[in-house]
């Protein structure tokens, strides 16, 4: 082990082999014992527009099968969430291929609004799409918040509410597809008896 350079403090330069380190280390766990947390580096803003482009372009993805501009689209931390889980961005990329072997006739539709803030891109679509194997169409409302970093998607959230699918298949609840964008097929009233 060489000694330190000129430039080290007076106190640690004739310091040499199990002495150095065992100073090094010491030096280094107080600085770990009384340092803050490190924050991640705070995600640069994103003009609303470039936001809400990327935003349509992957979800229109689902509609055209565009694997690669999907893919394209998603950071490798990539983290998107949705009721009842969470996928990385390999099992995203699966699901979206399951998804066009499992359905057809994928359709999305957009909300008329879009709300950034340059770091949170929040929106509403409707997912429609029709089982391969029962023929059965669904058509669920769906919100999304997100974040984009370099041209890529960091975090996606989606909101739906998970039973109208399953009720649409059965005839309990109608499509609605491509009406007003809500949690429920927007002629639906919700009143006092079907809110649990």
């Amino acid at each position: 082990m060489h000694p330190l350079p000129h430039s080290a403090p007076r106190s640690l330069r004739g310091l040499r082999g199990p002495v150095l380190r065992a100073a090094l280390l010491a030096l280094a766990l107080r600085g770990v014992a009384f340092c803050e947390p490190v924050a991640p580096a705070p995600l640069p803003p994103v003009a609303k527009a470039v936001a809400e482009n990327l935003v349509h372009t992957f979800l229109k993805c689902w509609e055209s099968g565009d694997l690669a501009t999907f893919s394209g689209l998603l950071d490798d931390g990539v983290v998107f969430a949705y009721p009842g889980g969470r996928f990385n961005k390999a099992e995203l990329v699966q699901t979206f291929k399951d998804y066009h072997v499992q359905k057809k006739d994928i359709k999305i539709y957009f909300s008329d609004f879009f709300l950034s803030d340059g770091y949170r891109h929040v929106t509403s679509y409707q997912f429609a799409a029709t089982d391969q194997t029962t023929g059965a169409r669904f058509a669920v409302g769906t919100g999304v918040i997100c974040k984009i970093r370099d041209g890529k998607f960091v975090e996606f959230k989606e909101y739906w509410d998970s039973e109208v699918p399953g009720r649409q298949k059965l005839g309990e609840l109608p499509l609605d597809e491509g009406q007003k964008i809500a949690p429920w097929p927007s002629s639906v009233l919700l009143r006092a008896e079907k809110i649990n």
